[in-house]
């Protein structure tokens, strides 16, 4: 079997997770290669990242599978780089022949002690390399392959390099290993052309959490959940060998609760223990401080927790025996470990009285208050009531700077120090109570069961319902709100009451109740100053709820008081996601894209990962509106990661809502289908949830032209989420409802919809939404036999959106637009309207629709570019039996030959069933032919 032959079933059957394309590029390589092209090619990654497993894999094929391939092979290895030729020796050992007559007149290959080549020798070692390599290419293909060729001896590595350079017109291919990291020895010549343009270099990236759980469930039969697999792979940097090792070894019960990190493997408890069993006294002490500093080893922490003075000799010591490293950048130093895993294997070998010693000293080393409170706490064991009142401090003035996770943290430390235990349940519920805040569901869930078994009280209920609210559970958290308020006493504890209304307040957003949101934050804002949590997290919705009652003018001034109180700390976070939220809904998304990417980092001022995703979602859905496609799917990537770790099932909707639009617009439908399935949501959940789910799906029928689904989608938003005169909605589904209904022939429903949505009182005109509305009637009308007022809507939509940047809703109002004039025969307008709406589809990459106008544009027969081929075998049937297709005739031949049904033609270029049988009717009788089957014959010779 040869390489090209055999490379889809190896792609299917590989057993290296995650690296099937690069075994597939390495096939297309020797294919090449067998054609008489020399290749060489470097796969490179850190140690773990299965270089070795990739290389092996792809040789025993050569091996095995591929006919008429030689394979030469050497690994690298530490020691025998103190040897001269040891790697050269290793390939001509690989050499089919190894009588002494095959070497004549070559040099010798016994290894020796390091000593330096001359040129002359180095020629001479090359030559005789070279002259065995054509000997062997002229009986076949051969593979030259090398791991870790950092390691190999450096008289070999010129050689080799040597060969590469020069060897031309040959079929060998040079197949390399190189980590970068660990390159020290391998000279700056040698290097440049190994990561130079003459060579195809293949980095082997992390895995994924996605291919995780594929090689946990094909490897060990493990189903880690999404938490687990980002868990592991943020614990071992995605690296393969040690996400193996991490399954292997750990009980499966492991991956079915959070963990707040992983021990190490044997391989590095092993691998840590050589090393320091041969290390000085110094680098004992600076690993063990290292270990113990974690992100905060700094060289001044270090050597004061060390105790070592001479910092650097001991360093290089480290950096030598591969433990640790220095990092230095701009902004800062910090002593890093090599490998994931290192720091846990030292912390866990050092004894507790010495750990204890250790943090005490990193306690007065370290500046931020956060890490010297957690080193105290690290070093006491067994309760100490004065530093959790300490930590209680701390986590309350994080908390007024909306430090959710930092509070959360000293809680939790709080908890455990407490001496008594009402305390200890206070502090507990407290720190899980900011754990949700902090947007860290997936531990808080795991704090679950714990605060259920607490005794009842309102601050117990509070918690289980704001965790049901950021989970999703609409009935819940209702119960365990009212739960919380009935019994507490807003007069003599209003910082308690005024954080139940404030937890109201998100469930009012939730479910986009106008008069809950505003109501319940008017009373958490009475019952607290400006600048506390709960005052600012309910003025930071307050204005959206204003919103949703059509009340926008109100809304706007709301948040520009808001953003008056509003610290720069992580409130404002709060602040800048709820204003970006209300500016795009209003049409100013250049607004909304400042605030939302304002609102989304959480690295430098803290702040909350709920309030993160929750600007992100929308940001990714600020792109698609003004049509930075690449931008929404890079966000949608970044996002979804962070989403999956957190597991929030509130935002989950609203972000793959966005995704499964995209991927359907762009023509990848195993993508759409995997995001609308991952959009889908329980009956009995928030409003919030259910909409956007709802039109995950109804855009993914759409894109389809499967309009009987869509409108089954959308018929139900009609009562889950209307517009009134006292309630606006906030998503935009009305004009592809209307879309729908009409093209599933329901005029009479869809005028009945769009007249009663036309008469709803707005206090502003908000321009997408007229234009929305315009073409929703001009649709309309159009298929109510009035082409001509029909356009007038239609140009009136574009009007609306003069001025504003919105590709994405310009390209469908001008697609419907062209279509709707299609099909009343004006076809000079609708090839001008269609060939812009395929420009701005073209633009933002929406393969479907620039699909979906091609077929237009040659329905109308006016389109030059989209003229049929006069060579065409379809015009060469047509022309034999004398006759000739009209434009339209030749549209639904195509889709028919294609296999779609004559609904499904239909639906597709907006006719009536009747039509397409009509022309099936004439087609077939110009073509000479009788059925379907046979149209889709022709067409298949024409491919």
């Amino acid at each position: 079997m040869t390489a090209g032959s055999s490379q889809g079933n190896m792609a299917e059957d590989l057993p290296l997770v995650g690296r099937a394309e690069v075994v597939a590029e390495l096939l297309e390589i020797l294919r090449t290669v067998r054609k008489g092209k020399v290749g060489t090619v470097v796969l490179t990654g850190p140690s773990g990242s299965g270089k070795t497993a990739v290389l092996e894999y792809f040789l025993e094929h050569c091996r095995t599978v591929a006919r008429g391939v030689r394979v030469l092979s050497a690994m690298g290895d530490e020691w025998e780089a103190q040897f001269a030729l040891a790697g050269y020796s290793q390939l001509m050992l690989t050499l089919p022949l190894r009588s002494a007559k095959d070497y004549d007149g070559g040099p010798a290959l016994a290894a020796a002690p390091v000593a330096a080549l001359t040129a002359a020798q180095v020629v001479n070692y090359a030559a005789t390399l070279s002259t065995h390599l054509e000997g062997l290419q002229s009986h076949g293909s051969v593979v030259v392959a090398v791991d870790d060729v950092n390691k190999l001896d450096v008289e070999s590595l010129r050689i080799l390099t040597f060969v590469m350079r020069r060897l031309h017109g040959k079929r060998v291919l040079f197949l390399l290993t190189l980590n970068l990291v660990d390159a020290a020895r391998v000279p700056a010549g040698v290097l440049d052309f190994l990561t130079g343009h003459q060579v195809v270099r293949i980095p082997l990236e992390p895995l994924s959490p996605q291919q995780v759980q594929d090689l946990a469930r094909r490897l060990f039969g493990i189903d880690l959940s999404a938490t687990a697999a980002h868990g592991l792979v943020r614990h071992t940097e995605g690296l393969p060998q040690l996400i193996v090792e991490l399954l292997q070894e750990l009980p499966a019960e492991t991956w079915q609760a959070w963990f707040p990190t992983l021990p190490p493997t044997s391989r590095i408890r092993a691998r840590v223990r050589s090393i320091l069993d041969a290390a000085s006294p110094g680098l004992i002490s600076i690993a063990e401080a290292a270990s113990v500093l974690g992100r905060s080893a700094g060289l001044a922490e270090l050597s004061r927790v060390s105790g070592v003075d001479s910092l650097m000799e001991v360093l290089d010591e480290g950096h030598r025996a591969g433990l640790l490293r220095l990092s230095v950048d701009q902004a800062s130093s910090a002593v890093v470990f090599h490998d994931p895993g290192t720091a846990e294997a030292i912390y866990e070998q050092i004894l507790p009285s010495r750990r204890i010693a250790l943090h005490r000293l990193a306690a007065e080393a370290v500046q931020p208050e956060g890490e010297q409170l957690g080193h105290r706490v690290s070093a006491t064991p067994g309760p100490d009531e004065a530093l959790a009142e300490e930590l209680e401090e701390f986590a309350r003035r994080q908390a007024t700077v909306g430090a959710w996770q930092d509070a959360s943290t000293a809680l939790f430390s709080a908890s455990r120090l407490s001496l008594d235990i009402r305390s200890r349940n206070d502090r507990l519920l407290r720190a899980v109570d900011a754990l949700v805040g902090s947007g860290d569901i997936a531990r808080a869930q795991m704090w679950a069961g714990a605060v259920d078994a607490l005794p009842s009280s309102p601050l117990r209920s509070s918690v289980l319902g704001y965790l049901s609210t950021v989970s999703g559970q609409n009935d819940s958290a209702q119960t365990q709100l009212e739960m919380a308020w009935r019994t507490s006493n807003p007069e003599r504890e209003p910082a308690a009451a005024a954080q139940v209304a404030q937890r109201f307040v998100l469930h009012g957003v939730a479910s986009w109740d106008g008069p809950l949101i505003t109501g319940w934050a008017e009373r958490a804002m009475a019952l607290t100053a400006p600048g506390t949590p709960a005052h600012v997290e309910s003025e930071a919705i307050y204005g959206l709820g204003l919103y949703a009652q059509g009340r926008p003018a109100e809304a706007e001034a709301s948040y520009q008081r808001a953003f008056a109180h509003a610290a720069e700390n992580a409130q404002k976070q709060r602040v800048q996601m709820g204003a970006g939220w209300l500016a795009l809904r209003l049409d100013n998304a250049e607004s909304a894209l400042v605030n939302f990417e304002s609102a989304a980092p959480t690295e430098y001022r803290g702040g909350s990962l709920r309030i993160s995703l929750w600007a992100e979602a929308w940001l990714a859905r600020t792109h698609l509106v003004l049509g930075n496609w690449d931008a929404a799917a890079a966000t949608i990537t970044r996002a979804s990661v962070r989403l999956e770790t957190s597991r929030m099932p509130l935002i989950r909707p609203l972000l793959y809502w966005t995704a499964a639009e995209l991927w359907s617009m762009r023509g990848d439908w195993d993508r759409a289908r995997y995001y609308v399935s991952q959009a889908a949501v329980q009956p009995g959940t928030y409003r919030a949830m259910q909409v956007p789910a709802s039109l995950a799906r109804a855009r993914f029928h759409e894109a389809r032209a499967d309009y009987e689904s869509a409108l089954a989608v959308l018929q139900p938003l009609t009562e889950l989420d209307p517009w009134t005169e006292e309630r606006v909605s906030f998503w935009p589904w009305q004009d592809s409802y209307v879309n729908a209904l009409v093209m599933t022939d329901q005029l009479d429903a869809a005028e009945s919809f769009l007249t009663a949505f036309e008469r709803v009182p707005r206090q502003r005109d908000v321009p997408s939404d007229s234009a929305r509305m315009a073409w929703a009637r001009g649709r309309l009308l159009a298929a109510q036999g009035d082409p001509e007022t029909a356009r007038e809507h239609f140009e009136a939509a574009l009007g609306h959106l003069r001025g504003l940047n919105r590709p994405y809703l310009r390209a469908r109002i001008s697609f419907a637009f062209g279509q709707s004039m299609r099909r009343a025969g004006k076809r000079r307008l609708a090839s001008s309207v269609l060939r812009a709406a395929r420009d701005l589809y073209d633009s933002l990459g929406a393969a479907t629709y620039v699909e979906r106008c091609d077929r237009e544009l040659k329905a109308t027969g006016l389109d030059v570019g989209n003229l049929p081929d006069p060579a065409d075998p379809v015009l060469t049937a047509v022309s034999d039996h004398h006759a000739q297709l009209t434009a339209q005739e030749r549209a639904v031949a195509e889709l028919v030959a294609g296999g779609a049904t004559n609904k499904e033609a239909a639906r597709a270029l907006f006719l009536a069933e009747k039509t397409v049988q009509y022309h099936l009717t004439r087609l077939y009788r110009k073509m000479g032919i009788r059925s379907r089957s046979e149209l889709a014959a022709v067409f298949r010779a024409k491919d």
